[in-house]
């Protein structure tokens, strides 16, 4: 048999050969799909969580200033900070962006 008469009988016939690019080509889209979904609720679980955080903080802090006597925002948030064990690089890095305020005059005349 000669080798071009046996390379014709091995090849796939192009109707195959159609379907297999077609299976092929939906599970990659499949695959991506799946994968987007997975990068999606990642996503989400972080924003919840970071949310999460910022609720539990702000609780803290109202009952820091509803159930200690004379404290005040900076005193708890410092008090909340310290509990939290942030260094005090990072507070010291807080305190200068809030003490950069400009003061707000509300008078009118």
């Amino acid at each position: 048999m000669s080798y071009v008469a046996h390379f014709n009988e091995t090849r796939t016939p192009p109707q195959q050969r159609s379907s297999l690019l077609w299976v092929a080509l939906g599970a990659l889209a499949a695959g991506q799909l799946f994968a987007f979904w997975l990068v999606c609720s990642q996503q989400v679980r972080n924003a919840q969580a970071r949310h999460d955080e910022a609720v539990v903080q702000q609780m803290a802090l109202s009952d820091c200033l509803q159930y200690i006597p004379a404290s005040t925002i900076a005193s708890c948030s410092a008090r909340n900070r310290h509990d939290a064990g942030v260094s005090p690089d990072q507070a010291s890095t807080d305190t200068a962006a809030l003490t950069s305020a400009m003061p707000v005059n509300f008078s009118f005349r």
